[in-house]
């Protein structure tokens, strides 16, 4: 089976978006032999296949597609911020140990474009999937100066597994890549990725009938940073404030401090949402001076919290239900 690409961004602005429904060490000597990791040799899969995923949430998604013919794990670690987690001389000898790599792509995970990752996979002839290549994106007209790279959502937002729809889409792309790699798999792969894909639509479901039960001038959110784009377009919500616009450097100007506190006052705002793979001193002052609860959201990581994705989207169904119905 093969996937076609839908690399075209939707050219959109943001509040239409949330309207519509819709600096690494350097290794050398890094050998190509695939030597499987501890883990994989603990549990080997069927096929003996073994993938490395980006990020945990990812790799949960990629195992649920791969069920027992394949062993898949996280370069990164549970409670890691994939935007500024740096990949070590270590991590870069496990993604040669394994038979593919698959991210999320459109510089979430800027690790992956440092030269000695390149290096490092390039040399063992890992073959790659960055998943958002083969999903349409929402684009949104910024970009994220996180110090020393950029997040250029121009290209396309790529936090799409916040809206489950976006990952039955992206089952697809998963199991084709998988099958490609492993094609004495492909009735297993197929049959794992329809009854994975059948949980993400119950979840969706699910999410969608919690959420309608907020009023509409109650949807109104104050995230942490900025990645919750597909999440309000699909359950319609109005992102009005971003605590952090630019994470890596871990403060708010005083003009930002003013324009958040004037849209929390503006919307009625009651909480505020962190997300706990982040510093969040900030909130102690807004909660200060706006007299706002401090919620939790979780959005690139774990963080503790969780230990899958599906409880992931739950974590924050339930965290925004009981904040805002």
């Amino acid at each position: 089976m093969t996937s076609s690409p839908h690399n075209t961004p939707i050219r959109i602005s943001r509040r239409t978006a949330i309207r519509l429904g819709v600096g690494v060490a350097t290794v050398s000597g890094i050998t190509a032999a695939r030597q499987r990791p501890a883990a994989a040799q603990a549990t080997p899969s069927a096929s003996g296949l073994v993938v490395a995923a980006s990020m945990p949430l990812l790799a949960d998604i990629v195992a649920n597609v791969a069920g027992d013919r394949a062993t898949v794990f996280s370069i990164m670690p549970d409670s890691a911020d994939p935007h500024t987690w740096e990949a070590s001389p270590q991590d870069m000898v496990r993604v040669t140990e394994a038979d593919t790599f698959i991210s999320i792509g459109h510089h979430l995970e800027p690790f992956v474009e440092a030269g000695g990752w390149r290096r490092a996979v390039k040399e063992a002839g890992i073959p790659e999937l960055a998943v958002t290549d083969h999903l349409e994106l929402i684009e949104i007209d910024r970009v994220i100066d996180h110090g020393d790279h950029t997040h250029d959502l121009r290209a396309g937002d790529p936090h799409v597994w916040l809206d489950p729809l976006k990952v039955v889409e992206a089952i697809p792309v998963i199991r084709d890549h998988l099958v490609g790699l492993d094609p004495d798999g492909e009735a297993a792969y197929t049959a794992q990725a329809a009854a994975y894909a059948r949980q993400v639509e119950a979840l969706h479901e699910d999410l969608a009938g919690s959420f309608a039960a907020i009023p509409e001038d109650r949807r109104v959110l104050v995230i942490f940073h900025d990645a919750f784009t597909y999440f309000a377009a699909r359950y319609d919500f109005d992102i009005v404030g971003v605590v952090m616009p630019n994470t890596e450097e871990g403060e708010v100007s005083a003009q930002e401090m003013a324009d958040l506190i004037g849209a929390i006052e503006e919307h009625g705002i009651t909480t505020v949402f962190a997300e706990p793979q982040f510093n969040t001193d900030v909130l102690s002052a807004i909660q200060d001076e706006a007299g706002v609860e401090i919620g939790e959201l979780l959005t690139d990581s774990f963080a503790g919290r969780v230990g899958s994705y599906l409880d992931l989207m739950r974590f924050d169904r339930d965290s925004i239900v009981a904040a805002l119905g």
